[in-house]
């Protein structure tokens, strides 16, 4: 490269480096597993105090990056009561509709055999009329 163009390309690197610094606010997972090493060997050495201040950095990251606690809207908790409630009546009358269309056609076959009708078999395979085979007759 000339030397203009690593000077674009170091100036291209800074300008975003900056731009993300100033955007975020909690750690990266690499500088948190990082921090979470440094602290893993300092308690090794049994260094106490290089293991709390990398404690207060950690806490003080997670502090930035976490949003504010939201107070509870009592609109969407009455809110979440209401669709659970309807979930609730929902399956209770699918349910009854499956129920009544059970009975609505036990009914019927019941009516059908009273008046003469050939009541329909119980078992599904008995409604087709079919043909055995056995392997020897395929080879035939």
């Amino acid at each position: 490269m000339t030397r203009g163009a690593q000077n674009d390309v170091s100036m291209m690197i800074a300008r975003k480096s900056q731009l993300q610094t100033t955007s975020r606010e909690g750690l990266t997972m690499l500088e948190r597993s990082r921090f979470m090493q440094e602290r893993t060997l300092a308690l090794r050495r049994h260094d106490y105090a290089e293991v709390e201040e990398i404690d207060a950095k950690l806490k003080e990251a997670s502090k930035a990056s976490s949003p504010p606690v939201k107070q509870h809207d009592g609109a969407a908790d009455l809110l979440a009561k209401v669709n659970e409630r309807n979930r609730k009546a929902n399956v209770d009358a699918v349910r009854r509709a499956e129920l009544a269309e059970s009975e609505r056609k036990k009914r019927e076959r019941r009516l059908q055999t009273r008046n003469g009708g050939t009541p329909t078999p119980a078992d599904p395979s008995a409604r087709l009329k079919t043909l055995p085979r056995t392997f020897n007759d395929a080879t035939r």
